[in-house]
């Protein structure tokens, strides 16, 4: 194709603005893509110097942080509690003594001792006995970065005292609010194995058990309804304490991973109004939520 002579210097010309227009153009926009991929850096790191938003309630965090906070806040427990009782009494299975001294003396067969002792042979007792076994179910939650608060329910399985003729079942159920003070970096922290003191209180009877041997006075009249007690027999005594109570005890909780750790407790309770001084060891799997 060949132009018109008079369009060749005209569109020469245009050519030749257009290539320096472009010339010029070209690394202005190389140098404002280069500052866009500089404030897109900057803006990125930016981002990632921008401090954490903390959690409101800190004592609640239930994932991982900087600070080292682990641990769900509310945890439930599932376990046992065996109690160990103080014992001590003379002359237990008088009639005073079952009456109103928190004692009740069983024969062989089972039923209750209503024979007349002779004074100073109604059978003694002193030492430490076992008591009852509870399974308990609990909860407890992390009030304040130290502080935790919950609630424990048991029943006893094993131990149950006899009913006193005249007198009230063994109270099986137990019931308990607790209070802890933790020594580790927060209360259910799964850093690490955490140390921990605590106040009980709650609802609960606990009665020891020893065997003891009784003489029997025979110059006093038998009970009609027992007239078969022999000069000497072996009885079962059981001093009944409770049914409320309180106590005080330091534990441990070791974490297994992030959810998952065993409680362990050791507890000295004061029951009344029955009156009477137990050890109390607890054993809980628990599972933070």
């Amino acid at each position: 194709m060949t132009f018109p002579k008079p369009l060749l210097p005209l569109l020469t010309s245009l050519a030749i603005a257009f290539l320096g227009v472009f010339a010029t153009a070209a690394p202005k926009a190389a140098s404002h893509v280069q500052e866009q991929d500089v404030t897109l850096d900057e803006d990125s790191d930016d981002a990632e110097a921008a401090p954490k938003k903390k959690h409101p309630n800190p004592a609640l965090r239930t994932e991982a942080g900087a600070d080292g906070d682990l641990g769900p806040a509310v945890w439930l427990s599932l376990g046992l509690i065996g109690d160990a009782m103080f014992i001590s009494g003379s002359d237990v299975c008088t009639e005073k003594s079952q009456v109103s001294g928190g004692f009740t003396c069983t024969r062989g067969s089972g039923s209750q001792y209503h024979g007349t002792p002779l004074a100073g042979s109604g059978g003694k007792v002193s030492g430490i006995s076992f008591a009852p076994l509870r399974v308990t179910v609990g909860v407890s939650a992390r009030l304040a970065q130290k502080i935790s608060a919950g609630i424990r329910l048991g029943y006893a399985v094993l131990g149950q005292g006899p009913r006193p003729d005249g007198g009230n079942e063994f109270l099986a159920f137990s019931a308990e609010v607790q209070g802890a003070y933790w020594f580790s970096q927060q209360a259910f922290s799964t850093n690490g194995i955490g140390p921990f003191v605590e106040l009980s209180g709650g609802l609960a009877e606990i009665d020891g058990h020893s065997k003891v041997t009784v003489r029997e006075d025979t110059s006093a009249p038998p009970p009609v309804s027992q007239l078969d007690n022999p000069p000497q027999q072996s009885l079962d005594a059981y001093q009944k304490a409770g049914a409320g109570f309180a106590g005080a005890g330091a534990g441990l909780f070791i974490p297994f991973g992030a959810r998952a750790g065993l409680v362990a407790d050791l507890r000295v309770l004061q029951l009344f109004p029955s009156s009477g001084t137990a050890l109390s060891l607890g054993v809980s799997g628990a599972l933070g939520l």
